[in-house]
């Protein structure tokens, strides 16, 4: 097993991206309406996994909402960074207003719509630029994590030119190596939370509070990636300590990470509809 295991480290570190991807997909309504945007944040596996053909049905039935939709890469494609590693905030949100200055998109209801990491990505980016006013994270987390994919520990994210704080999760931890084996990766990220001090968490601690608008969560209570659930549970604490002004709802299902199915996609489109399409002006 000991030689095993850096075949399996290298194969997890290099399965991460497409470069052929594009950095942006877009899929607007054209009917000379301006529409609300939703933007779509692909997992840790990089590149953009939604702009791919399999996935035309998941952006289509936006359209039937009144949502025009765009799958955005973050790294991983000739046009973004090679991996995640101190990943630009300023440097993204910037693109999805870029995205956003189009006629066909009411640039005043922009939500991020993330799975797993993009999940970190979206409740990140709605919580630091006010222009982005809504967000849906499945299988969410309440800290900012460690870069993925990377043999020594690094930020994942910046601010204004700052690594965030993080929370680690080490790839060489026994718990991480024996997840590559199992294919369950929570106790990995349970430790690493129980290990961090309160200075630690409380840094590295999404400010969910300050989002400009509503906030949906979509968690896994049998979560083998990582504990989304539990997770989950923390944000809705936090919002509810800041007596959150703005709509938030948690859909917990009883699965593990890929549970996430149409029907569920249907309470988000509902979600969507009344407080993007309905509401926001």
């Amino acid at each position: 097993m000991k030689h095993a295991m850096p075949i399996l480290l290298t194969g997890l570190l290099s399965a991460c991206s497409s470069s052929s991807d594009p950095d942006v997909k877009r899929h607007f309504i054209d009917d000379g309406k301006p529409h609300p945007l939703v933007i779509l944040l692909g997992g840790s596996e990089g590149g953009n996994t939604l702009a791919k053909s399999h996935f035309a049905p998941l952006l289509e039935r936006f359209h039937d909402h009144g949502i025009s939709v765009a799958a955005l890469a973050y790294y991983g494609t000739s046009g973004t960074p090679s991996r995640q590693i101190a990943l630009s905030l300023d440097d993204i949100a910037e693109r999805i207003s870029a995205v956003a200055n189009d006629p066909k998109i009411n640039s005043n209801c922009i939500a991020v719509y993330g799975f797993s990491k993009g999940a970190e990505l979206a409740l990140l980016l709605a919580a630091h630029f006010e222009h982005i006013n809504h967000a849906v994270a499945v299988m969410p987390s309440h800290v900012s994590w460690n870069a993925v994919k990377t043999f020594s520990s690094q930020p994942g994210w910046q601010l204004n030119k700052t690594p965030l704080a993080y929370v680690d999760a080490p790839l060489f931890s026994w718990q991480m190596q024996k997840g590559m084996i199992s294919g369950t990766y929570t106790p990995a990220f349970n430790a690493a939370l129980e290990k961090a001090d309160t200075t630690t968490l409380a840094a590295a601690r999404i400010p969910v509070e300050t989002t400009n608008g509503p906030i949906l969560l979509v968690s896994a209570e049998q979560d083998e990636i990582w504990p989304s659930h539990a997770m989950a549970n923390k944000i809705t604490e936090s919002l509810e300590q800041a007596q959150f002004s703005h709509p938030y709802q948690h859909i917990a299902l009883p699965g593990g990470h890929y549970s996430f199915n149409r029907e569920t996609q249907n309470q988000v489109n509902q979600f969507l509809t009344k407080t993007l399409v309905n509401q926001c002006q």
